[in-house]
């Protein structure tokens, strides 16, 4: 089971005296709209591009500063079967495969470069061709200094188990703007939290068999329980979910060019559980248009109340309908070179917080239904931890704690 959290950070505006108040961007969604969500970067690891779109039956919201429209009370429905490519310098492509349902991955191998060109191109299963302006990847300063402070009142109405507000732990970090150009800045993280329970099946038993590449394990119906019949089932070995920051967090040097930053609040780490977790908080350079684009939609989610407000609308990003330039797509493709700070999270500043030692009860506010032995059933198999977008059986680079 995937877990997703969406996770809302108050921003003010520089220089604002006057209190604004941050909501939701809702809208009507007359019909499918195409949500990109990507970005190339020049960082080791798999890279990921994720296509999908809205339901035109429900009511769709932007999230407060997140990039992503979601739909309300609904996940967003995958864009399956898209064949894409990445274009680099208009020149040499690169094919990606679907990873999971809507998610598309580049090979392996694939690495960014500073100074160079991207571009995204995709056909959907019904033959419509999209594509991205040209994004040319900027560098990037290093991150000087980071450390964390826990805030006890970090995050609001993120899990039920904390009520109103879910403690975090708060990095900030000291950077050196360079004096030569403008540059544009986001910050994103990645979490890793060890899971225990691997598996929930619901109105159904978890069950182990023989597979092309070995044992695989899934959940099976059973229509002898109850419909709401809940069964969760513990780890055979060590298991990581992976959690990413969906906020913008953005920042031009344009009234800064060439000063040192000091002491800059960049992103609130949830205080999932009480156990040491690895954080990578990675501070990405962005273009001109990518920072235009975020900057549109973190100004639509602050509204002042007044009667000369905008009402708020969907974005139009740098994806276009090759055939249909009228077709409103959603999101942004871009590239960012990234300076990484990755650290291991120990909470051991998290100041006697009544926090769970279970990432499981925190996120779903209940304890894991174990299914019970009978004569029938004698032994309840391991659920086995299957590799995803966010969740992994692989150790975290630089981690240096044993469960």
């Amino acid at each position: 089971m995937q877990y997703r959290l969406t996770i809302f950070i108050t921003f003010i505006l520089t220089g604002l005296s006057a209190c604004v108040e941050p909501y939701s961007v809702n809208f009507g969604a007359a019909q499918e709209y195409i949500v990109v969500d990507g970005v190339v970067t020049d960082m080791d690891g798999p890279q990921f591009i994720t296509l999908s779109k809205t339901n035109p039956e429900a009511k769709n919201e932007s999230s407060e500063f997140t990039q992503t429209i979601w739909t309300k009370g609904l996940s967003t429905l995958p864009l399956t079967k898209a064949r894409a490519k990445v274009i680099v310098n208009e020149s040499q492509s690169y094919d990606l495969t679907e990873y999971e349902p809507g998610v598309y991955q580049l090979p392996l191998s694939f690495r960014g470069k500073v100074g160079e060109s991207y571009t995204l191109q995709f056909q959907t299963e019904d033959g419509k061709s999209y594509e991205s302006s040209a994004e040319k990847m900027l560098p990037v300063t290093p991150v000087k200094r980071a450390y964390d402070v826990f805030n006890p009142k970090g995050i609001s109405k993120l899990s039920e188990y904390y009520g109103d507000y879910t403690p975090s732990n708060d990095i900030y970090l000291d950077f050196d703007d360079p004096a030569a150009e403008r540059n544009f800045y986001r910050w994103q993280w990645t979490l890793w939290e060890v899971q225990k329970t691997c598996a929930t099946c619901n109105q159904g038993k978890y069950y182990l068999f023989d597979a092309e590449n070995g044992i695989d394990g899934d959940c099976f119906k059973d229509l002898t329980l109850k419909f709401n019949n809940v069964y969760d089932y513990t780890c055979e070995d060590l298991c990581w979910d992976i959690f990413y920051s969906k906020d913008i967090t953005i920042y031009s040097d344009i009234y800064t060019n060439g000063q040192t930053q000091k002491d800059k609040l960049v992103a609130q780490i949830p205080l999932l559980q009480s156990n040491p977790c690895m954080v990578s908080l990675q501070q990405n350079s962005l273009t001109p248009n990518a920072y235009r684009f975020l900057k549109l939609i973190q100004d639509q989610a602050v509204n002042s109340g007044t009667l000369a407000d905008t009402p708020p609308t969907p974005i139009q990003g740098n994806v276009v309908n090759v055939n249909d330039k009228n077709e409103l797509i959603i999101g942004f493709f871009t590239a960012s070179s990234v300076a990484e700070y990755r650290t291991m999270l120990w909470r051991k500043n998290i100041n006697n917080a009544a926090v769970l030692n279970q990432l499981f009860k925190t996120i779903h506010n209940r304890d894991p239904i174990q299914e019970e032995r009978s004569a029938e059933r004698p032994f309840i198999p391991l659920a086995i931890c299957k590799r995803n977008s966010s969740r992994t059986p692989f150790l975290p680079k630089d981690w240096k704690w044993t469960p």
